[in-house]
């Protein structure tokens, strides 16, 4: 009887040691896949090969400046011939000393951090950097690359930014949609499908006022054409194409102090190269600037009608006493609008004759007038264009697109991203952030004025992918870097390009049904044009 009672005892400490150490060893795996300790860590060779470089990785997370908010900068080693690989992660001081040596280890090419980790690791090191160091083993030799770092920077980035995806054809387009993304986390939704309106349905040109999402706007066009409004709480389909305009709503922008939208009322259409890298163009056959009374319904023209100078993107300064906007001259186009087909043989024939000009004209609300055009920056004279003007938050820095023409800076390879101080009028190219040999366009600022995003094609020249950069107190930017993903490659799977990034404190919180109700009004209220 008692061995048996021995025996028992015996059978449980020893089902309880193995549950202990079974535990244990399961603690061990889930740290080291989470990133979240040193397991592992005696494992780092101490005999191993310097490579001489940093290793190539995707996205190129290496040495970029990073928002402490920002969600987890995944990536994956794209090294060839590796059997094995070590990445090391160390937390370092702003003169380059260690403060804590193997803060995460991973094994493997895939580098996936625990939002737990990730997050309480950049709160704690704010104005620190991480450090990496990779190690690589063929054949039995292990290698070392050169180190790299990430630098945390204090300045938080706006939590959310919108963007539309689309296909990146011609004429075909499926499924369009508007989407809202948290940038601390890989949180992502459809906040508006025009599918939902119509399977022919094109969305596009979302606005926001004052980095808020109370207040906002998007155009749709083809089938249930309009433009849907939301705001103080309310919904609102207008037709912006008042009788006597040939063209309704295009590039908009809200006024950041009243219910007032500048918009561009424009005549597009793509013509196609057959000998050049720059397989597309799309041009306005004609573009004028007017201003929507979203309260009052009234639109008026921005200046004088008869003007057939081309004016297109406009945009605010923060106190709303301002409008930047692109102007080009006529490069002999034909004035009637009536002959569109004569006109756009025309714009074919004389497209790299088109140049714009950025410049300015001021507001009075009281008198709801403008003022005389002045030049703010003169491109044309050095046959350029200059186009998608943005003021920082606080009016002392004007970021736009340099190409050689026209007004679609996308489709054209050479467009790169300038930077013009309001104050002294000196403008240069953005070398660190603009890519050597495809487009580098659409962009906006965060309302702190200390981030910024951008549209790229940087990767394969097809797609459109969304970048962020730094800048400092010394008028730099940092290296940019790709919208982060909870599995990097899944931003090359999803074969669409991301289009018109623009910043928000917060998200989109009206219900995707509430807004397709709206947009699928058959008869939305015309807007009525005055003089």
């Amino acid at each position: 009887m008692r061995i048996g009672l021995d025996d028992g005892k015996t059978n449980n400490a020893s089902r309880s040691n193995q549950v202990s150490y079974a535990i244990f060893f399961l603690t061990l795996v889930i740290c080291s896949f989470l990133g979240c300790g040193s397991s592992g860590v005696s494992n780092v060779p101490n005999d191993f090969e310097s490579v001489g470089r940093q290793p190539e990785i995707f996205p190129d997370y290496r040495d970029v400046t990073i928002p402490v908010n920002i969600a987890p900068l995944n990536y994956d080693l794209v090294e060839k011939d590796v059997e094995k690989a070590l990445t090391v992660v160390s937390i370092v001081d702003v003169d380059g000393k260690i403060i804590r040596e193997k803060a995460a280890y991973f094994s493997g090419k895939k580098t996936r951090f625990s939002k737990k980790f990730w997050k309480k690791t950049l709160r704690e090191n704010a104005g620190k950097s991480l450090c990496f160091s990779v190690f690589v083993k063929n054949e039995g030799e292990w290698r070392k690359f050169d180190d790299w770092t990430m630098k945390i920077s204090s300045d938080e980035i706006d939590s959310w930014i919108s963007y539309r995806k689309i296909e990146p054809g011609y004429e075909y387009f499926t499924d369009l949609a508007l989407w809202n993304r948290n940038l601390e986390s890989f949180d992502e939704r459809a906040f508006f499908r025009a599918r939902l309106v119509s399977e022919r349905t094109c969305v596009n040109c979302h606005s926001y006022q004052n980095y808020e999402t109370d207040a906002f706007f998007f155009h749709m066009r083809f089938q249930n054409p309009g433009t849907v409004f939301s705001a103080n709480g309310k919904f609102a389909k207008r037709d912006l194409k008042a009788d006597g305009m040939l063209a309704g709503c295009s590039y908009s922008a809200w006024r950041p102090n009243s219910l007032h939208v500048a918009f561009v009322s424009c005549q597009t259409f793509q013509t196609f190269h057959s000998n050049s890298l720059d397989r597309i163009d799309v041009l306005d056959m004609f573009s004028d600037l007017y201003l929507y009374d979203v309260a009052n319904n009234l639109i008026k023209p921005v200046f004088p009608p008869g003007d057939d100078t081309l004016d297109t993107y406009p945009t605010w300064t923060a106190d709303g006493k301002t409008l930047y906007y692109c102007s080009a001259k006529n490069p002999g186009f034909r004035t009637s609008r009536e002959d569109q087909e004569n006109r756009q043989n025309e714009t074919i024939e004389l497209r790299e004759n088109l140049h714009y000009d950025i410049k300015k004209v001021s507001y009075d609300e009281k008198t709801n007038s403008f003022g005389e055009p002045e030049l703010v920056f003169d491109a044309s004279s050095s046959e350029q264009s200059a186009l998608f003007p943005r003021l920082s938050p606080d009016g002392k820095t004007l970021l736009f697109t340099m190409t050689r023409y026209g007004c679609f800076p996308i489709w054209q390879r050479d467009a790169d991203l300038w930077v013009l101080d309001i104050a002294s009028g000196k403008a240069r190219p953005l070398d660190e952030i603009n890519s050597a040999e495809e487009p580098d366009s659409y962009h906006s600022w965060s309302s702190s004025g200390r981030w910024v995003a951008f549209s790229s094609r940087r990767d394969d020249g097809s797609f459109t992918r969304l970048y962020f950069a730094h800048y400092d107190d010394s008028g730099r930017f940092s290296k940019p870097f790709m919208l982060p993903q909870k599995d990097p490659r899944s931003t090359l799977d999803v074969m669409r390009s991301y289009n018109v990034p623009e910043f928000t404190t917060v998200p989109v919180r009206i219900s995707e049904r509430a807004l397709v109700k709206e947009a699928g009004n058959l008869f939305p209220e015309k807007a009525i044009l005055r003089p």
